[in-house]
């Protein structure tokens, strides 16, 4: 079975099963789903817990015998493995497709990784778990998802609020749902149950809790979405982000991008393209995205406008550096290259 992380409350009140798969990379969502496994796991009597990280060289027959290895006073253990990489290798996948096909054994096994898509997400394991078992993908939400997961946040707190006020809220918290968790606690405090609140009550309660970092904006103009990665460049500034580490990021971005295109003209296929240039399997969509996007000549004309980025951002070459990046990040989000030279 496959949920997404608002369908397992759902699910966990009708059956506890004995095997779940927990994958994201926003971590209040991951904890969030894992808080609720451990509660409905406690409610079942199994208060026992252990947890393994999976590296080289794990010894799995090690990790089957300290499931056997009960209290006195456990009628279950519950045992959490995280894969950092998002794999457990072969062996591990094996193991892992056997917990799945057989009968409960009294424990119960939670498996953490990071998001998995593509090819990592078609598995064996996986599609073990898929089948026999439960796989719970959690997913940062966006757009009008955040507004919705938001409002359903309030909503349990006993408020409500116009779509003004929640995109306020999302403006304010973008980036860092830790903080849209925390602004929505401390409207609970602040307003009664039963309040219906709007852009100004909003306007004067929560903090500017946007969280912004260079692979935001990275990922932003690959995914050719310009006014976000504006936001997000915005942000940067005005955090005091270093000029340099902010071009590092759009540069290795567009480097990677030119040499996956170099092997696509040279006649590799976009998969083998991605792999031979190191692209990790999470990010390969939005890679995808970019490269159906690029304009003929782009590539060239990408590189060119990332050179004289450097030279502004280095006082090399007259001009304000943050124009500069714009102009960069707008060129990479287009995917057609800049026009016209940097203006200063």
């Amino acid at each position: 079975m496959r949920l997404r992380a608002d369908q397992l409350s759902g699910s966990l009140s009708r059956q506890l099963a004995s095997l779940y798969l927990v994958s994201g990379d926003e971590p209040l969502l991951v904890d969030e789903a894992l808080a609720a496994i451990r509660a409905r796991a406690a409610a079942d009597g199994i208060t026992e817990r252990t947890s393994h990280v999976v590296e080289r060289g794990f010894d799995w027959d090690a990790l089957d015998a300290d499931a056997g290895n009960l209290s006195l006073f456990a009628s279950g253990k519950l045992i959490e493995l995280r894969l950092p990489k998002g794999t457990p290798g072969e062996p591990g996948g094996r193991r892992i497709s056997s917990w799945a096909g057989a009968p409960p054994d009294g424990n119960l096994r939670v498996i953490l990784t990071p998001a998995l898509t593509g090819r990592a997400a078609q598995a064996g394991w996986i599609k073990a778990i898929v089948a026999d078992a439960v796989w719970v993908e959690t997913r940062e939400p966006k757009g009008a998802e955040l507004l919705r997961w938001l409002g359903k946040r309030l909503a349990a707190e006993g408020l409500d609020c116009d779509q003004a006020g929640l995109e306020l809220l999302a403006a304010r918290v973008e980036g860092n749902l830790l903080a849209a968790a925390q602004e929505v606690a401390k409207l609970a405090l602040l307003f009664p149950r039963g309040t219906a609140l709007d852009a100004a009550q909003l306007q004067e309660s929560v903090g500017d809790g946007a969280r912004f970092d260079v692979f935001q904006l990275a990922d932003a103009a690959l995914a050719g979405d310009a006014p976000r990665a504006l936001r997000v460049l915005g942000g940067l500034e005005r955090e005091g982000i270093a000029a340099t580490l902010v071009l590092w990021s759009l540069v290795r971005e567009i480097m990677t991008l030119v040499d996956i295109a170099s092997r696509m003209a040279g006649g590799t296929s976009m998969d083998q393209a991605l792999r031979a240039a190191g692209v990790w399997q999470s990010r390969e969509a939005v890679y995808q995205r970019a490269l159906r996007r690029l304009r003929p000549g782009a590539a060239r004309r990408l590189v060119r406008q990332a050179a004289l980025a450097d030279r502004v951002v280095k006082g090399a070459r007259p001009g304000l550096p943050w124009n500069a990046l714009r102009e960069l990040a707008l060129a990479l989000a287009s995917g057609t290259g800049p026009s016209a030279e940097l203006a200063a």
